[in-house]
């Protein structure tokens, strides 16, 4: 099992494919497996590294953690593995933390995509995520998953109540399923996190928005990385917050053509 200490914590991680390093980012009440959609369809060409965030899968903290904490696990995650410099793919809070990586240690990142996130976690989020986290100690499981797809996928996720249950299913048994202590210990860490100064990433970027995304709209997204110099902005329509499984294809395809430049 793939682990090393980064300030006191055991951090997992996975590492898939072969080729150029890709580190993976994973958003809130996700691990690495999160990645699945694009896992299957970008290790033919890219070794990519699927960490779990402090408060996810099978990495191990105490206490109280921070966004602070998760960034310099992945900074010392990168030097651990021997890297001078690889491509950075987050999602949601993944992406905020490939923005903050990207400014903070710019030497290490040599690309960045990021998929729907802001440059910060605005009010209606943490709110969210704060009734969330209290209501996931007090009812099944299986409902839970299912009021949280709400937030993350579009209509079409909800064609099919079976699917939808199938889904709420398969989620409430996975093996490494985020306790609701840590998912509300991810919660709270959300609120240590300030709004980023995006002018001192300065790798080439890729933001790509969902154009149905409930949780951070497109116009949010496009906001947030103003000021990074070699940007390019992407809106994948039709999809929402969960924007790489409802459509893997597109945006596997989007992240190959700029990975390779």
């Amino acid at each position: 099992m793939p682990q090393f200490t980064s300030g006191g914590a055991v951090v997992h991680y996975e590492i898939a494919g072969s080729g150029p390093p890709v580190l993976m980012l994973a958003g809130t009440a996700s691990d690495g497996a999160s990645w699945a959609p694009l896992t299957e369809r970008l290790q033919d060409r890219f070794t990519l590294i699927l960490p779990d965030n402090r408060g996810s899968g099978r990495t191990q903290s105490e206490g109280e953690i921070g966004v602070a904490d998760m960034i310099a696990d992945h900074a010392a995650l990168i030097d651990h593995l021997g890297y001078e410099q690889v491509a950075v793919v987050g999602h949601s809070l993944g992406g905020y933390l490939g923005l903050a990586l990207a400014a903070q240690h710019p030497q290490k990142v040599s690309r960045l995509i990021t998929m729907a996130n802001g440059d910060r976690f605005g009010a209606k989020e943490v709110a969210l995520f704060r009734d969330m986290a209290t209501l996931y100690g007090q009812i099944a499981p299986q409902l839970w998953f299912a009021l949280l797809y709400q937030w993350l996928f579009a209509d079409g996720f909800f064609a099919s109540p079976a699917n939808v249950a199938a889904a709420a299913e398969a989620s409430t048994n996975y093996p490494y399923r985020q306790s609701p202590e840590d998912f509300a210990r991810q919660v709270r860490a959300l609120e240590t996190a300030g709004p980023l100064d995006v002018s001192r990433v300065r790798c080439p970027t890729l933001a790509i928005a969902a154009g149905l995304d409930l949780l951070v709209p497109p116009s949010r997204v496009l906001a947030a990385h103003v000021g990074i110099g070699q940007l390019t902005t992407v809106v994948v329509e039709g999809a929402g917050h969960s924007v790489h499984w409802e459509q893997p294809e597109r945006v596997a395809g989007v992240v190959r053509e700029f990975l390779e430049g």
